[in-house]
């Protein structure tokens, strides 16, 4: 009886243990799962080529420093004015939404959704130093905007800023191509 109820309850362990390994061993073992990033890059390589190509749209329009002395020669932040990179940008980000969230987890997804977030937070710090050519009247304030120390020091520096983000999205696009050509050589 006792020999019985020892083998019944190793037998119930075993079937519990084997219950929760068995789906974690057959996972692992599985191909799909073992590079996930080339799979992904093969089956849906002009995708992969398309939201890049979407990228290098945005990175045409901006000037990519190497360095800060390079930056302070020229000071320029586009080839183009921000209505129209902000346009662009919308329309990028309109065709890369789909694409990124079908992705699976990869470098490649990461890599594309860091470079469109650097071009957004460009934009975003580019919005706050646009000067405008033509004032509309409705838009003047009445009062007195003074400046602390610290919002000149804010101003002076947010085109560094913008320049810092416009070189971020062109190091992850840079990745985001090299593990494009990987897999596509794959």
């Amino acid at each position: 009886m006792k020999r019985t109820f020892l083998s019944s309850y190793l037998v119930v362990g075993a079937a519990a243990l084997s219950c929760f390994l068995m789906p974690a061993v057959t996972r692992a073992q599985s191909i799909a799962r073992l590079n996930p990033a080339n799979s992904f890059a093969n089956v849906n390589s002009d995708k992969n080529a398309s939201a890049v190509a979407a990228l290098k749209r945005l990175e045409a329009r901006v000037i990519v420093y190497r360095s800060l002395g390079e930056f302070e020669e020229n000071g320029r932040l586009a080839r183009v004015p921000l209505q129209t990179f902000e346009s662009e940008l919308r329309d990028v980000t309109a065709q890369l939404q789909p694409l990124v969230s079908q992705m699976p987890a990869s470098k490649l997804k990461n890599e594309l959704i860091n470079a469109l977030a650097s071009y957004r937070d460009g934009l975003f710090w580019w919005r706050k130093i646009d000067h405008p050519r033509v004032i509309h009247v409705s838009a003047l304030k009445f009062g007195d905007e003074s400046s602390t120390p610290a919002d000149v020091a804010l101003r002076a520096n947010v085109p560094y800023t913008v320049a810092i983000h416009w070189r971020q999205a062109a190091q992850y696009l840079h990745r985001a191509e090299a593990l494009l050509n990987e897999s596509n050589r794959n």
